[in-house]
């Protein structure tokens, strides 16, 4: 349809190009009519626009993250702030002090609510300034952390070397293995181990119920008594910023299994 009639006007596409080893690009294509006098034809320009849309493709992903960040923080701090008015209007009321306290406990609820989404938000900027990355290092500094759990035991697999921003992806690690003993116990066994293009990380715990694999990642999504909801989405805010992408899914032992794609490895 294009060239059925000669255009005036230079022309743009944006779609996918295959090359000749069968590899793919997201391309940019100008068609622009050379004429001297009369129409002669077209002269075409491709151009490999790939890193420009995988970076707008992040910037989607993080302005994803940030509507449900604000829709989080609306939703979760309103209901302790009515706490707290109600609280504080009994005690006006009766003068009973366990009011009072129980305005001390939401506001400390408060407090750690805000500290987690504060935490979530300062992971999702577009990593800028990666650098070269040994996984190995960063996987054994993140299991450091847990503290010395009794009994839980990882299992390391070599990855090859990622461009990364290492402090972020450590704690990538660092939520995926607490959540793995959290889970799973202070005897849970941890393995992690390289992909055709990624990483997974999983455990031999209870895994994850049927059909929660997507809401897992939600800011505040809970599955046990006590917990606030915020390490896995850390986990998949971390992921996004890197213009990764990351699945839960079931480990062969029955646990939880993490797969993050997308990564081009150094060697």
């Amino acid at each position: 349809d294009f060239f059925a009639e000669p255009r005036e006007e230079s022309v743009e596409f944006e779609h996918w190009h295959r090359r000749a080893d069968g590899s793919v690009f997201w391309g940019t294509l100008t068609l622009s009519p050379l004429r001297n006098g009369e129409f002669r034809g077209y002269a075409a320009i491709s151009r490999d626009t790939t890193t420009a849309k995988e970076y707008e493709r992040m910037l989607e992903r993080q302005n994803d993250r940030l509507k449900e960040f604000t829709d989080i923080l609306a939703h979760d701090l309103r209901n302790p702030l009515n706490v707290i008015e109600g609280s504080l209007t009994l005690y006006e009321e009766a003068g009973d002090e366990e009011h009072l306290e129980r305005i001390g406990e939401t506001t400390d609820r408060m407090a750690r609510l805000v500290d987690d989404l504060l935490r979530v938000a300062r992971q999702g900027n577009v990593v800028s300034d990666p650098e070269p990355t040994d996984v190995g290092e960063v996987v054994e500094a993140a299991w450091r952390s847990l503290g010395g759990k009794s009994g839980a035991a990882l299992t390391y697999e070599p990855v090859p070397s990622v461009s990364s921003d290492p402090d972020r992806l450590r704690e990538l690690f660092e939520n995926l293995f607490q959540n793995a003993t959290e889970h799973g116990g202070d005897d849970a066994a941890v393995r992690v181990g390289p992909l055709d293009t990624g990483l997974f990380v999983e455990d031999d715990g209870p895994g994850i119920a049927d059909g929660c694999e997507e809401e897992v990642f939600d800011h505040g999504f809970i599955t046990r008594d006590g917990g606030h909801g915020y390490g896995l989405s850390v986990v998949r805010t971390i992921v996004n910023a890197h213009g990764w992408d990351v699945v839960a899914t079931e480990a062969e032992s029955g646990g939880a299994r993490f797969e993050i794609t997308g990564i081009d490895f150094l060697g």
